[in-house]
């Protein structure tokens, strides 16, 4: 195969593989949260209050009440901790600037250009400057872009058809892996009405048998509690 043509199907592939990890998947988390992200943290809350309540239990078999539930707090307090700011994380949106299109097809040929000229895969150009491309191509600035494309062209590496086959090869794995995973897989599922419905019945489901279990394990608490300052 013709080196050049080589050339711009590996840069293709570390577009896509920009693409993804900048704008694909981040908007697909997005996405996801916004259908799924407040039950799930529910499903989530109760579950581990459920686990700390079980600990609870069985701590006041050696300990009073009142330790006992300290206790228990005290060595559950960061998986709290984490959930609460997995939720902040999940939950906190940054201004969306309203891309055309046009334009976004505009910047993404751009980008791939920066790419085919300036890539540290090709040529000899620092990886600090062009993560500054990269910037540049997640805020959407095309200005930024073509100021970028008309600087001074860098020293292309001396790479043979065999290496720019290895590496093409390398990143057909590497998003094929990244499709394999979540958020990913969940694409089509986000834009099927019946599979986000099938979704959240199953969260709401588990939530209602969480429910159920938390309000078990209250009661037998406030039995055993009961128990220990009966006894003598």
């Amino acid at each position: 195969m013709e080196r050049n043509y080589l050339k711009f199907l590996v840069s293709e592939l570390i577009f896509v593989k920009e693409d993804t990890i900048i704008n694909l998947i981040p908007k697909t988390y997005e996405r996801y949260n916004e259908i799924f992200g407040e039950l799930e943290n529910y499903v989530d809350t109760l579950n581990l209050n459920i686990r700390k309540l079980r600990r609870n239990i069985k701590l006041l078999d050696k300990l009073s009440p009142v330790d006992a539930k300290n206790k228990a707090q005290e060595e559950f307090a960061k998986e709290f901790k984490e959930l609460e700011l997995e939720d902040k994380k999940n939950f906190t949106r940054e201004d969306e600037i309203i891309i055309t299109d046009e334009k976004r097809k505009e910047i993404e040929d751009i980008f791939r250009e920066v790419i085919f000229y300036y890539s540290p895969a090709f040529y000899d150009f620092p990886v600090e400057e062009f993560d500054r491309a990269e910037e540049l191509f997640k805020n959407c600035d095309k200005e930024g872009l073509l100021k970028f494309l008309n600087r001074e062209r860098p020293r292309e590496l001396r790479i043979s058809s065999e290496k720019l086959q290895f590496m093409r090869d390398d990143l057909e794995i590497e998003i094929s892996m990244m499709f394999d995973r979540f958020p990913l897989n969940q694409l089509d599922m986000l834009d099927d009405k019946e599979a986000i419905d099938f979704n959240l019945t199953r969260l709401k489901n588990v939530y209602e048998e969480y429910q159920e279990i938390y309000g078990g394990l209250g009661e037998e608490l406030n039995i055993k509690i009961a128990e220990k300052y009966s006894t003598p």
